[in-house]
């Protein structure tokens, strides 16, 4: 024994109105893009017919609102309305029976007309087909599954359909004029057929306000290209709200799709765009994802499709290889208008740098074309001045730090000695340097220690051999803290200690410490990767012609000597740009206050000493 699933068609519709779309407000998009269709599938029998979309607004008796949709489309017979209407989910468009199963047509009319009772208990059709000579019909259903067709052989209607609607008590303010009008203004406003929306008129008739236009905007012809320029600025701040720094012509036409895009006046996080898309005319969705590749966040998008295929709610493109298609292609039309506009110097170009230069580096990631363009006309933060990336490559090689913190921490001495470091600490900055380092005639690496320790001043001979005590001992009190101690003289003498250290020094000192932490979990498997004599991941360098550099290492070797000492790495620390633990934070402060214990001291000292020359 077989049966039919039962269908509970209140259900159905909290099951289209809470799952499927975002809200009752695509009842409109449902039966404007039925009517769209109607009047797709009259032209093709009659391509002289009218095409015409009419909406209206009124009450009932009873003083609720209604809707009526009227359309001069290919209309139905009985037979047909009883099949298509009352059959959830079947569609004219893919019934071969009806001459439909083609890709002309927007929607689905069995699903589409359902969208409707999720504002109206109660629909009703009323139809007459222009492929039969048949009679005009009238459909009526009600939201508890029950339907009823009727012929209507007297009636004059002519061919088309009108769909009629009933606000329920909840959601009366969806059949309300400025509802209507406003989202009609908002789905149907590029359908290529006579759309319009009767609105009251104070003091007088209602009129026809008309909110489609013959050809899509982008595509309408203007007397200069100024013009042109400022139809599509004015479109964008209506339709987006804001003015754009220019815009991009998108055309893909083997692919169905057209359209442009505006660059926006304003930076903007990645991730952030979304784009206003149209099937066939119809809008979809006005925020649309993954139509562009994620590096052209920098744009605000529309477009039109006769090709993508939308998603049940068709509200979003579904993501399969044609939209990855188009999603390339258009990539590298957008990708082809940045290398031209910003090879050559324009006011133009350099407000594109200026604001979406976090784009560029992103799409440099991933284009060879790009990745030059960024290294020519793009500029760093240096310890020279801002300069690009080619401009900085004149030396030799770059050398850059990955971090901002390592560049702070080293931008005052490398500049004073005159060594270019490029701060690549900024987000896809290391990774370029990466991809440049692949290139051929690049050469870039990221600074190590020894780098600027090697453009410091050395101290004479002598003077080595005066401070090499001095220096040994340093080098003990810090050894805990797995940290060198060189004697250098540099620019500014203000600064009387800097802290040096690098990725691979960072990374071995982790991988000790681990080590150390867990010597039974890792076994000998860390110490494969020891060195037998490994050096100090960290390095010190005192700065000798600092003055409290100097007088430190003149002092004896006790515990003033080591709290100078220890206050002067814990502030090279923080110049770094690192925080103190509690235990280095408990450091200083002891540090300091043996330093102050014995600045007090001195003075008594001095005193007593003093005393003891003036007694007779």
């Amino acid at each position: 024994m077989s049966d039919r699933f039962q269908v509970d068609l209140t259900g159905m519709v909290d099951l289209l109105s809470r799952h499927l779309y975002s809200g009752p407000q695509v009842f409109l998009r449902e039966l404007v893009q039925n009517a769209a269709d109607a009047v797709t599938a009259r032209r093709e029998l009659d391509p002289t017919a009218e095409a015409r979309i009419r909406l209206s607004t009124d009450t009932d008796a009873s003083g609720r609102p209604t809707l009526e949709v009227t359309d001069t489309g290919i209309g139905l017979t009985a037979d047909e309305a009883a099949e298509l209407l009352a059959t959830i989910g079947r569609s004219s468009k893919r019934d071969p029976m009806l001459g439909l199963g083609r890709t002309e047509f927007i929607g689905q009319f069995g699903i589409g007309l359902l969208a409707a009772f999720m504002v109206a208990d109660r629909i009703e059709v009323r139809s007459r087909s222009a492929r039969h000579d048949a009679p005009a019909i009238h459909w009526i259903g009600c939201a508890d599954g029950t339907f009823e067709v009727s012929e209507d052989a007297d009636s004059d209607a002519p061919v088309g359909t009108s769909v009629s609607l009933t606000a329920r008590r909840d959601t009366e303010h969806w059949l309300a004029t400025d509802t209507v009008l406003s989202l009609a203004q908002e789905y149907g406003s590029l359908l290529p057929f006579d759309v319009a929306v009767r609105v009251p008129v104070a003091g007088s008739s209602p009129m026809w306000r008309r909110i489609t236009q013959p050809e899509l905007l982008w595509r309408t012809a203007h007397p200069t290209r100024t013009a042109r320029d400022r139809a599509l600025a004015e479109y964008c701040e209506r339709t987006f709200g804001f003015t754009p720094l220019t815009h991009i012509d998108l055309d893909l036409p083997v692919a169905g799709v057209s359209g442009v895009a505006f660059v926006l006046p304003q930076a903007v996080s990645p991730g952030s765009g979304q784009h206003r898309v149209y099937t066939k005319r119809m809008l979809l969705g006005p925020r649309v994802d993954n139509v562009l590749p994620e590096w052209a966040f920098f744009t605000r998008a529309v477009l039109d499709t006769s090709t993508l295929s939308p998603t049940a709610s068709r509200e979003q493109i579904h993501d399969d290889d044609a939209l990855l298609g188009v999603r390339d292609a258009l990539g590298e039309q957008i990708k082809r208008w940045a290398v031209d506009t910003l090879s050559e110097p324009s006011a133009l170009g350099r407000s594109v740098l200026d604001i979406h230069h976090l784009a560029l580096r992103a799409l440099a990631l991933t284009d060879n074309d790009v990745l030059d363009l960024v290294a020519r006309v793009l500029p760093f933060e240096t310890t020279d001045q801002p300069m690009t990336l080619a401009e900085a490559a004149r030396n030799g090689e770059i050398v850059y730090t990955t971090t901002t913190e390592a560049y702070r921490r080293i931008a005052a001495v490398a500049r004073a000695q005159g060594l270019v470091v490029v701060n690549a600490g900024y987000v896809y900055d290391a990774d370029i340097m990466d991809r440049l380092a692949q290139r051929r005639g690049w050469r870039t690496r990221e600074l190590q220690s020894s780098d600027l320790v090697q453009v410091l001043g050395v101290p004479g001979v002598a003077r080595e051999m005066e401070l090499a005590s001095a220096v040994a001992h340093a080098r003990d009190l810090l050894a805990e803290d797995d940290c060198d101690v060189v004697v250098r003289t540099f620019s500014p003498n203000t600064v009387p200690a800097v802290l040096l250290r690098d990725s691979e020094s960072e990374h071995r000192r982790d991988r000790d410490r681990e080590r150390a932490a867990s010597p039974d979990l890792w076994g000998g498997l860390l110490d494969s990767f020891a060195e037998d004599a490994p050096a100090r991941t960290r390095t010190l360098v005192l700065n000798d012609d600092a003055a409290v550099a100097r007088r430190l290492l003149g002092a004896p070797h006790g515990d003033v000597f080591a709290a100078g000492l220890r206050s002067l790495y814990l502030s090279a620390v923080m110049l770094a740009g690192d925080g103190l633990r509690s235990a280095e934070s408990a450091a200083l402060s002891e540090s300091l206050g043996v330093l102050l214990d014995a600045s007090l001291r001195a003075p008594a000292l001095e005193s007593d000493h003093s005393r003891q020359e003036d007694t007779p």
